[in-house]
Parts: C-alpha cells; sequence; structure tokens
C-alpha cells in the first residue's frame, strides 16, 4: 500500500470516528471541574478561591508570576496567591487559573512515536497564548484572559487525533511511517476534534469556534477588533521565528481584514512588535515555567 493509500485509509477512519462520536475526547483536569465548580456556587471571596488553587503548587507560583507582571502594571512584588488574586480579581484569575491548568494537563498523554509532536504543539499553545494575552491588552478591547485561554486550547484538537493514530496497528510499529501519516492527518483532523473538546468541556461558543477559525482570517474589515482576529494574528505570527523582523511577515498577513484591524500602518507596525516582544516573553514565561 504506497502512502497516499495509507493515509486516505487512516484519514477515512478517522473522520468516520470523529461524525460517529468514537473520539476520545478527554477529560477535563480535575481543577478545571473544581473552579468551575466553585465560580458558580461562591461569590468570589478572596481567601476561599486562595484555599482552593494553593493545593497545586506549580499554578499557584505561576499564577504569582503573572500577577506580578509589568505587564500588568505591577509595582509591589506579591508572594502569596491571596495578594495575587486580590491584584488580579478573582473573575481573571478563573480564566487564567483554567488556561494555566489545561497548559498543565496538556503533557500528560505523550505516546510513543510522537512524543516530538507533544512537544510542538505544547510550545505552540503556550505561545500563541502570550502572543494572544499581550495583543488583547494593547490593542484590543477583548477580554485578554479570554485570549489567553483560546491561545491556549486553539490546538487541542490535535491530542485526541495523536492518541487516535497511535491505537492504529498498521502504524504501532512503523515510527516512520506513523509520523509520515500524523503530519499529513492531523492538520486536516484537528480543528472539528478541538471544537468537539471544547463544546464537551462546556466552553463558551466564542471560544470553542477559535478550535475551528484560529487558521482563517477575518473577512469584514468594518467590525470591531475581535477574539477570533487576536487569535488569528497570534497563530500567524507565532509562525515567525522572530517577530522584531519585519522582513519575516508575510504579505498575506499584512493584507488580511484581521492584521489591517490591529495595525493601520506599517510603521506601526514595525514599532509596535519591538515593543511587544519583551512582554510576550514575560507572559510566556510565567505560563510555562
Amino acid at each position: 500500500m504506497t502512502l497516499t493509500q495509507q493515509v486516505n485509509a487512516v484519514m477515512a477512519e478517522l473522520t468516520e470516528d470523529i461524525k460517529d462520536n468514537k473520539l476520545n475526547l478527554l477529560t477535563p483536569p480535575d481543577l478545571l471541574l473544581e473552579v468551575r465548580a466553585f465560580a458558580s456556587s461562591h461569590d468570589g471571596a478572596v481567601a476561599d478561591f486562595a484555599n482552593l488553587v494553593q493545593h497545586d503548587p506549580n499554578i499557584s507560583g505561576r499564577l504569582i508570576k503573572v500577577a506580578n507582571s509589568a505587564l500588568l502594571g505591577a509595582r509591589i512584588h506579591v508572594t502569596t496567591v491571596k495578594a495575587a488574586i486580590s491584584r488580579l480579581g478573582s473573575s481573571k484569575v478563573q480564566s487564567l487559573v483554567t488556561s494555566l491548568v489545561i497548559a498543565q494537563n496538556f503533557m500528560k498523554s505523550k505516546t510513543r512515536g510522537l512524543e516530538g509532536y507533544f512537544d510542538r504543539i505544547w510550545h505552540q499553545s503556550n505561545d500563541v497564548a502570550a502572543i494572544s494575552y499581550v495583543l488583547a491588552i494593547k490593542k484590543s478591547k477583548v477580554d485578554p484572559e479570554q485570549a489567553l485561554l483560546s491561545g491556549m486550547v486553539h490546538n487541542i484538537g490535535v491530542l485526541p487525533i495523536i492518541l487516535r493514530l497511535n491505537q492504529i496497528s498498521a502504524l504501532k510499529y512503523d515510527p516512520k511511517l506513523l509520523i509520515q501519516v500524523a503530519d499529513l492527518v492531523i492538520p486536516k483532523l484537528y480543528p472539528t476534534a478541538g471544537k468537539l473538546i471544547l463544546d464537551n468541556w462546556n466552553f463558551s461558543e466564542e471560544i470553542s469556534q477559535i478550535a475551528l477559525t484560529h487558521n482563517q482570517p477575518e473577512q469584514n474589515s468594518n467590525e470591531d477588533i475581535r477574539l477570533r482576529d487576536i487569535i488569528f494574528i497570534a497563530c500567524e505570527l507565532n509562525k515567525i521565528p522572530d517577530i522584531t523582523d519585519i522582513e519575516a511577515v508575510p504579505e498575506t498577513l499584512v493584507a488580511s481584514a484581521s492584521f489591517q484591524k490591529l495595525w493601520g500602518n506599517w510603521s506601526d507596525t514595525v514599532e509596535n512588535l519591538n515593543e511587544l516582544s519583551n512582554e510576550i516573553s514575560e507572559i510566556k514565561d510565567g505560563i510555562t515555567n
């Protein structure tokens, strides 16, 4: 069987799995469920929320790191979860914690032969989340925490596809073929799988749609900057090794309606991307380390 035939066979099998709802859509992390339950049953008391979050030292440390970010205008260094929540506000913390919990659990399902894929997806989700967060704060009225969360989950559909590929007997014992098939199948199927996961986890329709639209530029340039504009630009900028290298920004991106909403002219873009790069690195460091 040729590579094309094998890819077509796998594509047909996985497409049928998605259609019949047979894909493993992953279980929401426990802390994510606890945060949601807290949000729906409490009045947002800082002390209570701090008690819930501080049971996970990794999440606590990252939350404090973000709260101390210069991007947020932090002048006094906070050292406790309670102080971080007081500074950020409970509603913002709920979105941040959700993002951080998903990030922390992103790599728990590694499978033999596709570890490199997991690593790339992990870094991509964090990088797009950081860029989205900064763009939302600096360039729009979009809720930055929603932008962070959307950036974190935009490619989550890759995970169940990888897990399913690892179960196909014809690929299991041929690592080279597994990677070849993954390279061709995953880009076509992960957006639909991601939408299914986010719907299954009861995310808002606006965020779950990001799984489908993150690689599609907005067509209407007359509307205000929306969440999908932010995520699309973040995904495209993340493909560039150095966003301060203006020559590397593709013309197709610059010509898109989404890009034009954020930057009115080329000189603004050049100056702005240089200013934003350090802030993006700071947020990225906060959510990944």
